[in-house]
């Protein structure tokens, strides 16, 4: 199976996964869900370079906590945690701006969870949020943003294939250390394995690339008609529009002698390579696709001269008379 292929049945099986698996709850009283939250700071300050103990948390976390305060249940959503754990995941080295906000945000959930044991939560609950408003308001986190859809996707990716093979390493009895070893290892292959791919159909493009020139003249059009066009693109010195005309007056007159097929669709290159060497034709239409291809599609500048010498070409394969002139600005 292709890299493509394996990279597109596992995104798949992610998104199935992730559609199917129900919203998990943890139950919690106030106290419990204050500890929750003063762990996962504790967990967070100390392992703020350690991606794999901040994917650990993560991946602890349900994704909702039920708090019970006084006979009432309030409902904690935790992706903001979910979220801020992702930002410090992939920030860079050295960059502490997503630790801070995440910080924050802990610190003000936990203002507000203290504010309702004091029975005083609508008005703590609106400070804690003009509290919070006014961290990110700050110069500090002014550059901070949220994680990316790849971030995120890339971390479920992560986590799903680090879930799945730890379930394969507890079967057949491996230590954890030796199965993340593995885990990390696999997952460093296939990322070799996509760049590899990459790399080669990106060079097979490469060497199958060829000048697209079809369509670049209307059919329909006989040598007379092209040569005419020719004369009085060169008159105006408009050398760059008399190469293009000769080029296809050259085309024009070798269809009608029945050197080429009739098919504007060719590029240049391959109505050339219907030419045979040996054959008079072939040195001229050569030079004349050439000129054209520069002057045409290269975006080279034409003068007189290459006018003069397309016109010597177009003499060599019969679409004019020797003794007619040829026309320059000059």
């Amino acid at each position: 199976m292709r890299p493509h292929a394996i990279l597109v049945c596992l995104l798949f099986a992610l998104v199935s996964r992730a559609a199917a698996a129900p919203t998990t709850t943890q139950q919690v009283s106030l106290q419990e869900y204050v500890a929750e939250l003063d762990r996962c700071s504790t967990v967070l300050s100390a392992s703020a370079n350690d991606p794999a103990a901040l994917r650990k948390l993560r991946m602890s976390l349900p994704d909702q906590w039920d708090v019970n305060v006084g006979g009432q249940t309030y409902r904690v959503d935790t992706n903001w945690l979910a979220d801020g754990l992702v930002r410090t995941e992939t920030a860079f080295h050295g960059d502490k701006t997503a630790l801070q906000l995440t910080q924050a945000q802990i610190a003000v959930h936990r203002d507000a969870a203290e504010a309702l044991s004091k029975a005083a939560r609508p008005q703590s609950l609106e400070d804690s949020r003009t509290k919070l408003n006014k961290i990110l308001a700050a110069k500090d986190f002014q550059t901070s943003r949220g994680p990316t859809w790849l971030e995120l996707l890339r971390a479920r990716i992560y986590d799903w294939i680090a879930r799945q093979l730890a379930k394969l390493f507890d079967r057949i009895g491996l230590p954890h250390g030796f199965g993340n070893v593995i885990a990390w290892t696999l997952i460093t292959l296939a990322a070799l394995l996509l760049i590899v791919w990459a790399v080669r159909a990106t060079a097979r493009a490469g060497s199958r690339a060829e000048m697209d020139l079809r369509g670049a003249a209307g059919a329909g059009q006989d040598a007379h008609y092209w040569f005419s066009e020719a004369r009085e693109a060169a008159a105006r010195g408009d050398y760059r529009a008399a190469i293009h005309a000769a080029y296809w007056a050259a085309i024009a007159r070798l269809e009608e002698m029945k050197s080429l097929p009739e098919d504007r669709s060719r590029t240049p290159r391959e109505s050339l390579r219907l030419i045979r060497r040996e054959s008079a034709a072939y040195a001229p239409l050569l030079q004349l696709t050439r000129r054209f291809e520069l002057v045409w599609y290269g975006y080279r500048s034409a003068d007189s001269s290459d006018w003069n010498d397309a016109m010597q070409q177009l003499e060599t394969l019969g679409c004019l008379r020797p003794s007619t002139p040829a026309i320059s600005a000059s």
